[in-house]
């Protein structure tokens, strides 16, 4: 075992180096591998493979308040509180200024990890501190889908229990004008803008706000209509209300207009703009005056009978009211339609009755006072009358109760099916021409009824809008507009005027903040409600958030608490009974995956303090990738350039520093797909500044073999062997090859303590090419060189460096290498 020992460590080199050539290959040269050498590949940044890069500056309005409120309760305190509820407000703010330190920290980890979940490993999150305003600089190579990258980065999963509370006391309109009071001057004396107001503000209940919003004139909500034709830069505090819908009491969908104050911005003077119209009337309108060969009308009770055209009828009986739809017509003409009511043809008879009527029938006189079998008995009495020659209209004079017909003979007129009782309706539909009916009983009485004429069905009404086009392609023209028309593409120009709108509302949105929110979560996970097997949110609370969730149910037995997730309502259940133990349930999830998601959300982290997204940049992937492939092309050919160099000014040195150069380049594209530290699941994120140090990295890799090389010359000229010659330049260049790159070494590592992320990507690369240019340069190049200096070649002392002739001849002297 021990004779083959010597041949081990090649074998395992050998193999460890075979390994890595696999790695460092393309992906697409290395099908054919196995997977734990095919997976390993590249993770490229925003700018080499295209993405999204936001900006999020951090809301510290809500923290502020709340320091702001204990600082207020001490000082209130001073002298008069109990020492120990002094020190637990001591306890409280001490906790929120250090959450306030620490506030860029702990969001960049929360959005770190939704970046994650997002599938984005390769992210870089950068702090930037602009004036007094803290931002993160969020990188996310390969989601060029900006919006799902905002949705999933930026939402504000905070945690919120709140307590009813519906009445708008005086108190509270004293609170909502102090806000906006405190909003507007901010503004107007240029302390903030509206903008940074809104977005801090803007999340809250009964606050609404419009980044930019362009209002029409008969859009502007109620108390902004002296803004319009405003100067551009105004800023107005301005009492006035929206309108909003909201369900009511007994469920039912409710349109009120919500009083408030708003604080608005002009952003610009008026500007023509396309409108949307979304009603089908004046679309066809604004096409009757923009389309050639169009008119337009309204007919209104359209009989669609034998006089109407056939093919506008049959189109109008398929339609639904409010649909829309294309007809031609034989004389070359087409249609578009659009029907508002469509009432379709009844059966109509015309006929007469007698009426006997009896005491409490639907409204019989007062002198009637037969009962119910009489009036049936004289009912029976006038049939047998008629029948027996008596004429219907003199009877019907003479015995009807029907005072509304009995001038008429009896005579009804037209009567239709569902305008009168059932019983009567069959006897009427059901009689022969001029045939009496025995008596019918209705709630009004007994009737004989007789059919005046044949029944006959009505035909079918309609009223619609109609659009007709004339020319030879009236057909293909119809069908275009057709499509404008569903797809919402017909417009008009009107002024709009620019603005931004922070509302606050004077009306309770029905909830009140309480003490207990998202700094008192712990955990979430899903479990099924053992009643219903629905699945459910069940949260824990650390000890503070399990008391205040006691005292919250224990003041609110018979009351909603609502939950709130990231600003909107997930559940208000109605709290039973005192709940201890610090746990509650979140309901209202439609299925699992939906219960997951909120757990999910609520477990990778509430962000202690809202974000909003001010900036946005994207990176089309063809960019990246050109950028990439420039990228590679400036390496490849680097690398190719310097290899000619150092062979043409060095010979055989050269071969050996090209060789070292190559395998420079395989361990470096090993090390730059492979984890850190090959244990750990972060990755160098190479971008185009990492390119550059790369690229940079080439040439320096060079740098201590031409420190030894022209070592190597110096001793050879001085008639030393080869072997000798490279022993002894190694020894005496290492010094100046170390303290080289130790102080790029250090400079790399400073520039990546302070650098931005651009700056971090360049020295990290570069860090990682310097000790890799050693090894290569000093123990590899050493090693081929001592290998090399072992063959015969090493006799021939030109492939090394140039033959120079002696200046004098020297006869005595041996022969030197020049």
């Amino acid at each position: 075992m021990s004779q083959n020992r010597p041949y081990l460590w090649p074998s395992v080199t050998a193999l460890i180096g075979l390994l890595l050539l696999i790695t460092a290959l393309p992906q697409q040269w290395k099908e054919w591998a196995p997977g734990f050498l095919r997976s390993p590949s590249l993770h490229l940044g925003l700018d080499l493979v295209g993405g999204t890069q936001l900006d999020f500056r951090i809301s510290e309005e809500e923290i502020n308040a709340q320091r702001a409120r204990l600082e207020k309760s001490l000082a209130d305190m001073q002298g008069a509180g109990s020492p120990d509820e002094a020190e637990k407000l001591r306890a409280q703010l001490a906790s929120i200024e250090e959450q306030q330190t620490n506030l860029v920290e702990a969001i960049r980890i929360v959005i770190e990890r939704r970046i994650n979940a997002l599938g984005v490993s390769e992210a870089t999150i950068t702090p930037s501190y602009i004036g007094n305003e803290k931002h993160l600089l969020v990188e996310c190579p390969g989601v060029v889908d900006t919006q799902e990258c905002i949705n999933v980065v930026g939402k504000t999963i905070q945690l919120e229990f709140k307590e009813e509370f519906t009445e708008p006391t005086e108190e509270f309109k004293a609170t909502v004008t102090a806000k906006a009071d405190a909003a507007y001057r901010r503004v107007s004396s240029r302390q903030s803008t509206l903008q940074k107001e809104g977005q801090d503000l803007g999340s809250q209940l009964g606050m609404d706000y419009r980044e930019s919003h362009l209002f029409f004139r008969d859009t502007l909500p109620e108390g902004l209509q002296s803004l319009w034709g405003g100067k551009p830069g105004t800023v107005a505090k301005l009492n006035g209300s929206v309108h909003m819908t909201a369900e009511g009491a007994d469920g039912q969908t409710q349109e009120k207009d919500v009083p408030g104050i708003f604080v608005a911005e002009i952003l610009g003077p008026l500007t023509q703009t396309g409108r949307l119209v979304n009603d089908a009337p004046t679309a066809f309108s604004i096409l009757a005056e923009t389309e050639t060969g169009a008119s337009y009308a309204y007919r209104e009770d359209t009989l669609l009978d034998d006089k109407a055209n056939q093919r506008v009828a049959g189109a109008l009986r398929s339609m639904e009211p409010g649909e829309l739809k294309t007809v031609e017509l034989t004389d070359g003409t087409a249609r578009v339609l659009f029907l508002r009511f469509l009432e379709k043809g009844q059966e109509e008879a015309d006929v007469s009755h007698i009426l006997v009527a009896f005491g409490g029938a639907t409204d019989a006189a007062a002198t009637v006072t037969r009962t119910k079998e009489e009036a049936q008995r004289r009912a029976e009495e006038l049939k047998a009358r008629i029948d027996g020659g008596a004429s219907f209209e003199d009877v019907a004079r003479t015995e009807s109760d029907g005072s509304s017909t009995k001038a008429q003979g009896g005579r009804i007129g037209a009567v239709t099916r569902g305008s009168w009782p059932p019983s009567f309706e069959d006897a009427a539909f059901k009689a022969k021409q001029g045939a009496v009916s025995g008596p019918v009983e209705t709630q009004y009485g007994y009737h004989l009824i007789r059919l005046n004429a044949p029944v006959k069905t009505l035909p079918d009404k309609a009223s619609f809008d109609d659009l007709v086009l004339t020319g030879a392609d009236a057909g293909a023209r119809a069908d275009t507009l057709l499509n404008r028309l569903r797809n919402g593409e017909v417009t008009t120009q009107q002024q709009a005027q620019p603005l931004r709108t922070l509302f606050f509302s004077l009306e309770p949105t029905g909830w009140k903040d309480t003490a207990l929110d998202g700094k008192h979560f712990r955990s979430a996970a899903v479990t099924v409600d053992p009643v219903t097997n629905i699945p459910v949110v069940q949260i824990s609370f650390d000890d503070e958030g399990g008391r205040l969730f006691q005292e919250l149910t224990k003041a609110n037995v018979g009351k909603r608490i609502a939950i709130f997730v990231g600003g909107q309502l997930v559940s208000a259940p109605e709290v039973q009974q005192e709940i201890s133990g610090g746990i509650a349930v979140i309901t209202g999830s439609q299925d699992f995956n939906e219960a997951k998601t909120l757990a999910q959300d609520l477990n990778t982290g509430a962000i202690p303090a809202p974000i909003h997204l001010v900036g946005q940049y994207t990176v089309e992937a063809t960019l990246g990738a050109a950028a990439l492939q420039t990228s590679l092309q400036a390496a490849l050919v680097g690398i190719l350039v310097l290899m000619l160099y150092m062979v043409f000014m060095y010979r055989a040195l050269g071969v050996v520093s090209a060789v070292a150069l190559s395998l420079y380049a395989i361990l470096l594209s090993a090390i730059l797909k492979l984890p850190l530290l090959l244990v750990t699941g972060n990755y160098i994120v190479l971008t185009l500044a990492g390119m550059a140090g790369i690229i940079l990295s080439i040439g320096m890799a060079v740098d201590a073999n031409v420190l030894v090389f022209e070592r190597i010359k110096e001793e050879l000229r001085k008639g030393k062997m080869v072997k000798t010659a490279v022993e002894t330049s190694f020894r005496h260049a290492w010094p100046a090859i170390r303290d080289s790159n130790v102080s790029t070494i250090i400079t790399c590592g400073i520039l990546f303590v302070i650098g931005t992320s651009i700056i971090r990507g360049f020295a990290i690369t570069l860090a990682t090419g310097v000790p890799l240019s050693m090894l290569t340069a000093v123990v590899v190049t050493r090693w081929l060189l001592r290998k090399l200096a072992a063959t015969p070649l090493a006799d021939r002392s030109s492939l090394f460096v140039r033959l120079q002739k002696p200046d004098r001849p020297t006869s005595a002297a041996p022969d030197v290498l020049a």
